[in-house]
């Protein structure tokens, strides 16, 4: 009789303990007992946008097309308004001649001063001055044509820590002089593009561009120079089927196009075509790492810029990219 109780028991034993719901730790207790979970990391890395005159329902919206900002000729209103708070002060006038947006903004705190002047498709500058040295910034876009970049360290005579730099997109800049960009619009630009960082999109973009060099489109510079002889065909047909084909090619082409409106053999009628490829190639939405990453993928400058922080590896498949394109191999 003693066997049987001793292999009932510890059969009981062995049996697994089952909760019911109601035994269960509350999430209140299980709070307490764990300690605070940890903070996302994106929303660490995120930085509080103060409200302001830009927002979706603002007199203008800004958008990033093609790596260039520029006003949204969709979405603006004529008017003025004002913001201030105990921190800065702001205001905003938008214009119209024509259908055509322009804009003038001033920002006002106690770090810096800025102003900006924007008109839709021809020209976008922007001046900061930091309260405390005197430091000044200048982004200037005229048309398509490229982006000038100037940080002068001292106001009232030149220095070797001035910077002057220039690039047919921000990310350029931002390539080549990060700490600037971020001092003087990095964060009012994520303002006036809705929390869009244009520092985190660069490192995006070069991400991508870095992980997929080994299988990017090839767009060769050799045949994009045969595509631009064509358009000076004496035949319609020819001419019409150039630019057919350059279309075709889409922003890869971009980066070549412009290089073309350099050289001096081009008649009228091929610059025109040209800068007809330009302007309708851009997309119609908002910028995206991928959509810029195929925009530069042909940019030899661009990829020059990013070669300084690539390992060995890295530089390799990109160099093996960049003469897949019939461009110049990469220094370093």
């Amino acid at each position: 009789m003693r066997y049987p109780y001793l292999i009932a028991l510890a059969i009981l034993m062995a049996v697994p303990t089952v909760s019911t719901p109601a035994d269960e730790p509350t999430a209140d207790q299980r709070l307490k007992a764990t300690g605070p979970p940890a903070p996302c990391p994106k929303k660490q890395r995120a930085r509080r946008q103060p409200p302001g005159v830009f927002s979706e329902s603002g007199l203008a919206r800004f958008r990033l097309r093609s790596g260039r900002l520029e006003v949204d000729p969709m979405r603006y209103r004529k008017g003025s308004q004002q913001h201030q708070t105990d921190r800065f002060r702001e205001s905003i006038t938008v214009s119209s001649s024509s259908g055509v947006p322009s804009v003038y903004y001033s920002y006002a705190d106690d770090y810096q001063r800025v102003q900006l002047v924007a008109e839709h498709g021809k020209s976008l500058r922007m001046e900061s001055t930091l309260v405390a040295t005197g430091e000044q910034a200048v982004l200037e876009q005229q048309g398509r044509g490229a982006i000038r970049w100037h940080v002068r360290r001292d106001p009232a005579a030149e220095s070797e820590l001035d910077r002057h730099v220039t690039g047919p997109t921000l990310l350029h800049i931002v390539g080549q002089d990060e700490a600037g960009f971020e001092i003087h619009f990095d964060l009012l630009i994520a303002r006036m593009l809705l929390g869009r960082s244009v520092i985190e999109l660069t490192h995006r973009t070069e991400a991508f561009l870095q992980d997929n060099a080994t299988t990017l489109a090839v767009v060769s510079s050799d045949e994009v120079d045969r595509l631009i002889d064509q358009l000076g065909s004496g035949k319609h047909s020819q001419r019409r089927g150039a630019a057919v084909a350059l279309a075709g090619l889409g922003t890869s082409a971009i980066p070549y196009l412009t290089t073309a409106l350099q050289r001096r053999d081009l008649d009228v009628e091929q610059r025109a075509r040209i800068r007809m490829l330009i302007s309708r190639c851009p997309r119609t939405d908002e910028d995206t790492p991928s959509s810029l990453a195929c925009l530069l993928s042909t940019d030899r400058d661009h990829w020059q810029i990013m070669a300084k922080k690539m390992n060995q590896t890295q530089w390799i498949a990109a160099n093996a990219h960049i003469r897949r394109c019939g461009l110049d191999a990469l220094t370093r």
